[in-house]
């Protein structure tokens, strides 16, 4: 280690530990090895990438590097991360909305909560809205459909809580905030199209964004062609921790509290 810095390196006879990157499959993986053993990872998924901006603003080392929307149609990641900067510190997973980074072994930890009576009877509307699949219609051995929610493919954008019409869901979303669309947008419906919660419509004369189910990711923005999107954040909710280092993670965390 130098200067705080973990060096990317192969040879056990000069350090004991190292950082070690390769891919396995479609994804990519780092690896923080401590005298032969695994002590924490990094996994990057790019199926389940939209290519928000999140993970690249956060990020303190500035590891992680956002490519052009077109990469994601030819079939290659739309992030690249720097194993040589990377530090593993785990913010890029835990603000990443769609799960498609992931560092086991970090602490952070967003407020992002999900209240639901899961034994509701015959109504499937959260199921069938849930965009991502989260929320699975499971039978028990009395035959009863009850519902089981699937933290790791939830984006915490809402719209089971919007759309069920007996208020028993609630998600309190981690980041809040508004999106604004320029007056310039000519309605070519990318930012609709990439939108990974639906929330984005076109009603005939303009586009239409449902700040209910916003996650406020990014992904209309860097998508536009036209630049007309802004994305404004005026909170990052934080569950507070006692570890030192806990203040550099919220710091970096709200630097997305901003205008971008």
């Amino acid at each position: 280690m130098r200067r705080g810095k973990i060096l990317n390196i192969a040879d056990h006879s000069t350090c004991s530990m190292m950082n070690i990157s390769e891919f396995k499959g479609n994804v990519f993986v780092i690896k923080r090895v401590i005298d032969g053993n695994t002590k924490r990872k990094l996994t990057y998924d790019p199926s389940l990438c939209f290519g928000c901006e999140l993970c690249s603003t956060v990020c303190p080392q500035n590891a992680i590097k956002l490519f052009p929307l077109a990469y994601m149609f030819i079939g290659r990641p739309r992030v690249r991360i720097d194993s040589k900067n990377c530090i593993l510190c785990g913010i890029c997973s835990e603000i990443c909305p769609s799960g498609a980074l992931k560092v086991e072994g970090a602490r952070i930890r967003l407020k992002k909560l999900f209240f639901a009576d899961f034994e509701c009877e015959d109504c499937r509307i959260c199921v069938d809205e849930c965009p991502w699949d989260a929320i699975k219609e499971v039978k028990t051995e009395g035959k009863k459909t009850i519902k089981e929610w699937v933290e790791e493919q939830c984006i915490f954008c809402g719209r089971c809580a919007k759309f069920c019409p007996d208020d028993k869901i609630f998600v309190e979303k981690p980041i809040s905030g508004e999106v604004i669309i320029g007056e310039d947008c000519k309605f070519c419906g990318v930012c609709k199209d990439i939108c990974p919660s639906h929330a984005i419509s076109f009603d005939g004369r303009r586009m239409i964004v449902d700040m209910d189910i916003c996650i406020l990711c990014g992904a209309c923005k860097n998508a536009c062609p036209t630049k007309v999107i802004e994305i404004r954040r005026n909170e990052v909710r934080i569950e507070s921790a006692y570890y030192p280092w806990f203040s550099q993670h919220e710091k970096a965390l709200k630097s997305i509290v901003r205008e971008v």
